[in-house]
């Protein structure tokens, strides 16, 4: 990048989806759909199916009236008829085939059959010297339609809406297998290297999760490697360091003494490389419980035997404190932790152990903040961070809870431990 550039911005990340949401708003898409077109359909076919019903109505009445003329022993009398008291949605005419019609709603019609007028659809027949024509209104026939139409759709909503309420519970047995799986890769630790399993998975998903079995076990022997690596390579330097120091302290060389202190910084390397070893293969990692008032005094003790800055202990006046934690994890833990402040800090190292599990480490140092991450070091620190990163993994593994704060040319570590259940009760 260039010099005084201003950095790209990152791509905005693609929002999140739902499957389920996703494939039921699809398939509810379809199924609409296709129940629009069907209700078309079937409203055509209804028009169709209704228009017919209604012409052959017409055509009975003039058959009907056909007849009835023909068996009548008096003439045929002219007549205009509403079959429909007081509606006039349905009329009958009898007219003589010799006379001008009588006024009708409609105009004269020329030639039998039917007719389709402004208002009316009329069939006209011609019998026995007389003209009969017979008439729907236009209006009684929508209205008739449009409530067979109103009764089919109201017939076929509790239909759909069962249709709805299956077909969202069919997309979500079906995406099941696909939330189940999905909640146990989200919901392990990231230590959590056990195989998720292919059972019971559809046969889309099985090459997913027999993939990510496949890169878990990858990833479980690689990291099988490093720690056998770490504990073999640590292991097998414990040895020449010791008879390597045991020889320089022999020697009358003056220069002795100089090697003597590299060599047992070394040897606490070799011996912090041991325990990263012993924690990432779980060892020592129990719950415990046990005196966290007894381990720190050891680990006190035998600190201040070994030089550095003072500390300063106040023990809240606790003869005993239980914690649900291994001794041997809180002892690498907090010699870690206070080694650390001798070694980096600027005076005496104060700690404040309280009956609740919680115990404080401060001491004055020159930084402005703290490192972060594995083998992460301050600034000046000789080391190589294996302390801290030791520290954050046995914490996550105990569940402690771990604050460190730097202001003010002091730097302080807050360690809450959990109690065992009577305890915290």
């Amino acid at each position: 990048m260039t010099k005084g550039a201003a950095p790209s911005p990152e791509p905005a990340s693609a929002p999140a989806w739902s499957l389920r949401r996703r494939l039921t708003r699809r398939v509810l898409a379809l199924v609409a759909v296709g129940w629009l077109a069907t209700i078309l359909a079937s409203a055509v076919v209804l028009d169709h199916e209704m228009t017919e019903m209604f012409d052959g109505e017409l055509q009975a009445l003039v058959e009907t009236t056909v007849l009835y003329l023909d068996t009548a022993q008096a003439g045929s009398i002219p007549r205009t008829l509403g079959v429909q008291t007081s509606d006039s949605e349905r009329v009958l005419r009898i007219l003589p085939a010799d006379q001008p019609p009588a006024p009708a709603p409609w105009p004269a019609l020329e030639g039998d059959g039917f007719h389709d007028l402004p208002g009316w659809r009329v069939l006209r027949r011609s019998a026995e010297g007389v003209v009969i024509e017979a008439a729907h209104a236009t209006d009684l026939r929508r209205e008739e339609k449009l409530e067979a139409a109103s009764a089919f759709l109201l017939l076929a909503l509790p239909l759909i809406g069962f249709l709805v309420w299956g077909l969202r519970r069919i997309v979500a047995e079906a995406t099941a297998p696909v939330a189940r799986l999905a909640g146990a890769v989200s919901g392990r630790s990231t230590d959590d290297l056990s195989p998720v399993g292919a059972e019971g998975l559809p046969r889309e998903l099985r090459p997913l999760a027999l993939a990510f079995d496949h890169y878990l076990g990858r990833i479980e022997a690689l990291r099988r490697s490093e720690r056998d690596f770490i504990a073999n390579a640590a292991h097998e330097l414990r040895t020449p360091l010791a008879a390597l120091r045991g020889r320089l302290e022999l020697s009358p060389d003056p220069d002795a003494a100089a090697a003597v202190e590299a060599v047992d910084g070394l040897s606490r390397r070799v011996e912090r490389l041991l325990q990263l070893a012993r924690q990432e293969a779980g060892l020592g990692l129990g719950r415990g419980p046990c005196d966290l008032r007894r381990v720190l005094d050891l680990v006190v003790a035998d600190l201040r035997a070994g030089g550095g800055q003072p500390i300063r202990l106040d023990d809240g006046d606790l003869e005993r404190l239980d914690v649900a934690a291994d001794a041997d994890a809180v002892a690498i833990l907090l010699r870690n932790l206070i080694e650390n402040a001798q070694q980096h800090g600027t005076g005496p190292v104060d700690l404040q152990l309280r009956g609740d599990g919680r115990l404080s480490i401060a001491n004055p140092a020159a930084v402005t903040d703290l490192p972060e991450g594995r083998f992460a070091r301050g600034a000046g620190s000789a080391g190589l961070g294996l302390g801290l990163s030791i520290s954050e993994a046995l914490v996550r593994s105990m569940g402690v809870r771990m604050a460190r704060r730097a202001g003010n040319g002091r730097v302080q570590i807050d360690l809450d431990f959990p109690l065992p259940p009577d305890a915290a009760a």
